[in-house]
């Protein structure tokens, strides 16, 4: 897929209001049990269930009982264009995640149901017309 469509979504986290910033506290805040963990290649975030969302390099993956579940391979572009936009690429992931751009929605929703709630009340603020 081309940057284009990630771009797309970046410019539609920047007319929440609050803006980006806002993304992560307004739909992901208060799943958090501690403030998300970051690096060069990996972005950690931490929920009250004793679950986590991991990204590492490119792959998404849940961790639940301690058993580790791949989630999503997130494109190269959606990584580049999360960079040069200064967001998190977990949130992007995410966000593309709900609006159907990357695979694997439905196995974020069985393994944190609530994460993927709150990615569709963010896909539906931002992209959707009917809502957002």
């Amino acid at each position: 897929m081309s940057t284009h469509v990630y771009e797309e979504l970046v410019w539609q986290l920047t007319r929440l209001p609050g803006g980006t910033p806002a993304a992560i506290p307004d739909f992901f805040g208060h799943l958090f049990s501690a403030a998300p963990e970051k690096s060069d290649r990996a972005e950690i975030w931490h929920f009250h269930d004793n679950t986590h969302l991991e990204l590492h390099d490119t792959q998404l993956s849940a961790q639940c009982e301690g058993e580790v579940t791949a989630i999503a391979q997130l494109p190269d572009a959606l990584l580049a264009v999360a960079e040069k936009s200064a967001i998190s690429p977990l949130l992007l992931g995410l966000l593309a995640l709900a609006t159907g751009d990357v695979e694997g929605d439905r196995r974020l929703k069985r393994i944190l149901p609530k994460a993927d709630g709150a990615a569709k009340d963010l896909m539906l603020m931002t992209v959707c017309r009917l809502c957002g």
